[in-house]
């Protein structure tokens, strides 16, 4: 019976008690900025997500029109039907540094851009 009660307890100041919502976080940025560009870089960087609404035809009336996700130009598909996800293109090269829109390389922190390539300062 007492500890029917402490649980009890537990669970109401558990419950009373204000926690984050699933959806809270908290983001600290690394002192190295390498890794912190890079992660910040991909955040940044739009879906390639496009979509388009279709008409279907259906029994129901109502359920007729029907909106479709694909890649959007200059994007590649990676991935399942489930999971789309869409990579940009670019044709010159981007080591040492990001694809982060299609043809558009963004180089890491200490290199700059020149003649299609990213290169050490």
């Amino acid at each position: 019976m007492h500890l029917t009660s402490v649980l009890a307890g537990l669970l109401i100041v558990c419950l009373a008690y204000d926690l984050p919502s699933p959806a809270a976080a908290q983001f600290w940025k690394a002192a190295i900025p390498t890794p912190s560009w890079r992660t910040d870089a991909l955040a940044d960087r739009p879906s390639g997500i496009c979509y388009r609404d279709l008409n279907v035809d259906t029994i129901n009336p109502n359920s007729r029109r029907r909106q479709i996700s694909y890649c959007c130009d200059g994007y590649l598909r990676i991935g399942s039907s489930e999971k789309l996800t869409c990579l940009p293109i670019c044709r010159e090269d981007c080591s040492n540094g990001l694809c982060v829109l299609p043809d558009t390389c963004e180089c890491a922190p200490g290199y700059y851009r020149r003649d299609g390539k990213c290169h050490k300062e």
